[in-house]
């Protein structure tokens, strides 16, 4: 199963797991994200930019979003203000939330400062998961 659509319908056949979509543009932290979630038997997509992430949500339906704030080019407010109806979206940053992020609040679920560490990425997608069920 290569392309990212094959995982997501093989996800969705297995109720257990929750695709989550990683926006992130530097690359080790990327694949790190990345990694705690396969660890913890997540489907993960991962995407460097706004918008490749827009592409992958625009052909997969995902549990949740790990969105990198301050993307090159176009940010994650950008990402953020195409979406109509987005999964539930953790977002990371670096830095300290300022005005703009907030007046988009009910656009994403919870804000993690970086590092995070791994449990409280774990945890964040568990609570974005569990809202994308619905339960």
């Amino acid at each position: 199963m290569g392309n990212p659509s094959e995982r997501a319908d093989a996800a969705s056949a297995e109720t257990a797991v929750v695709d989550v979509l990683v926006v992130e543009n530097d690359e080790a932290v990327r694949q790190s994200e990345a990694d705690v979630l396969r660890q913890a038997s997540y489907s993960v997509v991962e995407a460097e930019d706004s918008l490749s992430a827009l592409a992958c949500l625009t052909d997969i339906e995902f549990g949740a979003v790990v969105l990198d704030l301050y993307l090159p080019g176009l940010g994650g407010l950008w990402l953020l203000d195409e979406l109509d109806d987005p999964p539930p979206v953790v977002l990371v940053t670096a830095r300290e939330l300022d005005y703009e992020v907030m007046r988009r609040r009910d656009k994403f679920l919870v804000y993690l400062k970086k590092p995070v560490p791994p449990s409280a990425l774990l945890s964040a997608v568990a609570r974005a998961a569990t809202l994308s069920r619905g339960t």
